[in-house]
């Protein structure tokens, strides 16, 4: 009985050939962070086909978020299973261990880079911050570079699909939140890219969906706009705040319901008296530091597009 909680190298599989027959104990779950469950059950049915004898069994092993708990467990379940059998605990994989090809095909897949992670940037801030039109400038950039798909998850779209029905009690748009959440979490747990421009008030909330999303092996990057609520008043094209101070729209963000401005974000920007390309750029040097995206550079068909057409030299005379 071999207890196996992440890849096991050419180095470890070599210190079981020749030992007969192996169970390979595959602990799966929160337990086993260095793997996803479904990628530590294919890389250790991989190196079971390289050894002569060997069979794998997955269990569940949930984290207690203490490391000498969660091997104590460990290996109290490997005990349990081993019943009479030998427990053989490989030494763990040493610094620049080796992988047989189809091993190291799986880990790479599993634990891609930055660059290639899903990714869910998340525009948070009052009404009329400017955060959907920051999100929508920052789209419009990724998609001119052309590298990377991207779902906008709209605020009105999402509302109409995927949330009709729900008020606007605090109840039913922190419901709202958590459904865009998973929705963007789906779509970075297949290496996509979703913008979405909630006001999400609620640290909480927002907490949530961070967790949901690395939960799902995407990057969560939160944008805190936080134009003051001064500068959001006075740009109120649709005077909802002068109805919110009416008591005309109860609980609204700003007015009669709180906003609580996250401590956690990875960006702040303040939109009062700046062109949305100088904002903007707060974000994308910041996502470019940080590994996600490099959209400081134009890609060469933007540049191509841009440059003047030449023009044929003069004639001689």
């Amino acid at each position: 009985m071999v207890p196996v909680v992440d890849a096991l190298s050419e180095q470890q599989l070599e210190r079981l050939t020749g030992a007969g027959r192996v169970l390979l104990l595959a602990l799966v779950g929160t337990g086993t962070p260095d793997l996803t469950p479904a990628a530590l059950i294919r890389a250790t049915l991989a190196a079971a086909d390289r050894l002569e004898d060997a069979a794998v069994v997955a269990v569940p092993l949930a984290s207690r978020g203490d490391a000498t708990v969660d091997h104590a467990l460990g290996a109290q379940v490997a005990r349990t299973y081993a019943g009479d059998a030998d427990v053989l605990a490989l030494p763990a994989v040493p610094s620049g261990a080796t992988y047989a090809p189809d091993v190291t095909t799986i880990i790479e897949a599993d634990q891609p880079g930055p660059e290639e992670r899903g990714l869910v940037l998340f525009f948070t801030g009052l009404s009329g911050s400017g955060k959907s039109t920051l999100a929508q400038a920052l789209m419009d950039r990724i998609l001119e570079q052309g590298t990377r798909t991207i779902t906008s998850l709209d605020g009105d779209v999402v509302r109409r699909n995927l949330s009709a029905g729900l008020t606007f009690s605090k109840q039913d748009r922190e419901t709202n939140i958590r459904r865009i959440g998973w929705v963007a979490a789906e779509i970075s747990r297949h290496h996509g890219l979703a913008v979405v421009s909630p006001i999400a008030p609620f640290d909480e909330t927002r907490k949530q969906v961070r967790a949901m999303v690395e939960d799902a092996g995407g990057a969560f990057f939160l944008v805190h706009v936080a134009t003051p609520l001064e500068e959001c008043e006075r740009r109120d094209r649709k005077g909802l705040y002068a109805k919110a101070r009416r008591g005309e729209i109860p609980e609204f963000t700003g007015i009669s319901s709180p906003y609580e401005e996250p401590q956690d974000a990875d960006v702040r920007v303040d939109t009062t008296g700046r062109t949305i390309d100088d904002a903007l750029q707060d974000v994308i040097d910041t996502l470019a530091e940080a590994g996600y995206l490099d959209l400081r550079t134009p890609s060469p068909v933007v540049e191509q597009r841009k440059s003047p057409t030449p023009t044929a030299p003069p004639p001689s005379r």
